[in-house]
């Protein structure tokens, strides 16, 4: 808690400007730099062309006697001051109630500061002093523990304190907690937006932390966590209300760099992102359309409310995270807004791609294209997420599939083409509008997939339906992969009509519930599909075939339309199975099938 309310302090201290921009100005990007973090002066250093101002946290503190605490002061503050100094980059150091005795905000110190004209006219005196004397730009204040008692006090300091350093034509940042109305929780009460407004040069809106490790500011979400730690619809939400108090040239918005991994309560740097969902192997990555922002998870995710800590017992598989999309998107409110710039929490935690990401979205507010992924499933089953899912241009969206109890999965299929009875299929860099899915076959009690127990086989250039001739082994007709199939007869049957099958066989009985197989590709030469009749035939000798009579399901269409595409067997179940078979006949046009996958449900 004492690293996120640390984190909370710090990035006030970015949005504090140099100066205070009109309606045409080109927005502020004032970016965070703390002592305490050594890699924020390494990352200053590179990437100082992009910023407007540097913030200073973590250095500074007020005491309730309205003296400054300079006790956060290190070696890479002070190298950070230097450079900044030596660039001719304006310094705003976040003066807050932050007290390390408490690890938090304590209300104790903003009491003491504000309770009388006094005590408030000597904590102004101190402030403007610490300005002048170091050579900063402003002072950023970060009162965050102010009670509802004291939201008076606290606008009359203000006040003081801006009037004070305007003397000496020096600027004052005040940074606000995120709210979205006035009927915001109680802990809110003691900001007055208007009256802040009024008396700061710049107001920062802290649109960050939305979500984290044991909370959640979204009511979308029905305030429960894991969740993003700044959604484009929340902050648009906070920024629309601020706007209603605040003058848009005086605010500023907030853009993290850092995201949250729900399984260890810790924060994790933008660098760092890809490492932390490469550590899973099973990870599957998504995006929540409303917050544009992205997210992978590597488990069962339960969402837990409001307020309940993070422990090992509520923690949860998934990372929310920021990437070049997201971030361009909520750059994007900066110009659509009107605001006066943004910012950015935290040096030291990006690289070179956050910055790209962040310019792109403050040079056009022209809205990132989305795309409709439809998702569908039939009885038996259901996908997740399901409908018309929405997915900005460029990011990847996950769907988990699953059967319902009495049901195995039968076929995904992805545009038209089937990929088997997978569980989870992800659309990666989506630049087009896309559609998946699901099949469900019935099974009984104990049902389960046997094509893989069996022996993959082909039969070609028969002259009868139920021969067994020209048998071959195929392992590819039952391997599991689709990717890889069989053509049934790779010498082609000169444009003779003849029968050819393909399936699997046992050496012990079995019994037969439903029947798929996945139709393989088509060749150069128009091969790749029956291009007669398509029936299903049993064998319970391992020599002997006999139809099953099951219907098939979508129609053979007999053309190269089968293509990727899955068809059913169904009908009553079948006892005593040595093997099964899809049996069908070449043509003039198809001189040879081909299969991807044969697939066996049943016991």
């Amino acid at each position: 808690m004492k690293q996120r309310l640390a984190r909370l302090a710090a990035l006030a201290t970015l949005f504090a400007a140099f100066v205070l921009p009109d309606a045409s100005a080109a927005p502020f990007v004032l970016a965070y730099a703390d002592g305490q973090v050594a890699s924020a002066f390494t990352n200053l250093k590179q990437f100082a062309p992009n910023l407007s101002a540097v913030g200073l946290g973590s250095t500074y503190a007020l005491l309730a006697d309205g003296s400054v605490s300079s006790e956060g002061m290190t070696s890479t503050t002070e190298s950070i001051i230097a450079f900044s100094k030596s660039r001719g980059l304006p310094l705003y150091p976040t003066v807050s109630d932050f007290s390390n005795d408490v690890g938090g905000f304590d209300p104790a110190v903003s009491d003491g500061i504000l309770a009388t004209p006094a005590s408030r006219a000597n904590a102004v005196t101190n402030l403007v002093k610490l300005a002048t004397t170091n050579g900063f730009a402003g002072i950023n204040a970060d009162l965050e523990a102010v009670q509802p008692v004291s939201k008076a006090n606290y606008t009359a300091f203000l006040s003081s304190l801006a009037a004070a350093l305007h003397v000496h034509a020096l600027k004052l940042i005040v940074s606000v907690p995120a709210k979205t109305s006035d009927s915001s929780a109680s802990y809110l009460n003691g900001f007055d937006y208007a009256g802040i407004g009024s008396a700061a040069d710049y107001v920062q809106v802290m649109t960050y932390d939305e979500v984290g490790p044991g909370w959640s500011s979204d009511s979308g979400n029905g305030f429960t966590w894991p969740g993003p730690v700044s959604g484009l619809d929340w902050q648009r939400q906070v920024l629309t209300y601020a706007l209603s108090k605040i003058p848009a040239a005086k605010v500023l918005s907030g853009i993290p760099s850092y995201g949250n991994d729900f399984s260890t309560g810790q924060t994790v740097r933008w660098s760092d992102f890809q490492k932390v969902i490469a550590s899973h192997a099973s990870a599957t990555r998504g995006r929540d359309a409303a917050a544009a922002t992205p997210w992978a998870s590597w488990g069962t995710v339960k969402q837990q409310a409001d307020g309940k800590a993070w422990s090992s017992s509520t923690r949860q598989p998934a990372l929310w995270y920021e990437d070049a999309q997201s971030v361009q998107a909520k750059a994007g409110l900066v110009t659509s807004l009107g605001l006066a710039g943004t910012s950015v929490w935290a040096m030291g935690y990006e690289d070179a791609s956050f910055w790209a990401a962040l310019k792109s979205g403050l040079v056009s507010s022209t809205p990132v294209p989305s795309f409709q992924v439809v998702a569908t499933a039939n009885a038996g089953g259901s996908i997740s997420p399901s409908g018309s899912v929405s997915v900005l241009q460029g990011e990847s969206v996950s769907f988990s599939i699953q059967a319902s109890s009495g049901y195995t999965i039968g076929s995904v299929t992805v545009d038209g083409k089937s990929i088997g009875a997978a569980s989870t299929y992800t659309f990666a860099n989506v630049q087009a509008q896309h559609s998946i899915a699901a099949s469900f076959i019935a099974q009984s009690t104990g049902d389960g997939h046997l094509e893989r127990s069996g022996v993959g086989y082909v039969w070609s250039r028969n002259t009868s339906a139920s021969s067994n001739a020209n048998r071959s082994a195929r392992p590819q007709i039952n391997d599991g992969v689709l990717t890889v199939g069989a053509a049934i007869n790779a010498a082609g049957e000169d444009g003779n009509v003849r029968w050819q099958a393909a399936g699997v066989l046992w050496d012990s009985p079995r019994t037969v519930t439903s029947v798929q197989f996945v139709n393989g590709q088509i060749d150069g030469y128009g091969n790749g599909y029956f291009q007669g009749s398509v029936g299903l035939q049993f064998t319970t000798d391992g020599t002997t075939w006999t139809n099953a009579g099951w219907s098939v399901a979508p129609a053979y269409p007999g053309t190269a339309a089968a293509a990727g595409a899955t068809f059913t067997f169904t009908g009553t179940a079948r006892g005593g199975i040595l093997g099964v078979r899809v049996v069908g006949t070449t043509g003039s046009d198809s001189w040879s099938a081909a299969i991807s996958e044969v697939l066996v449900v049943g016991q």
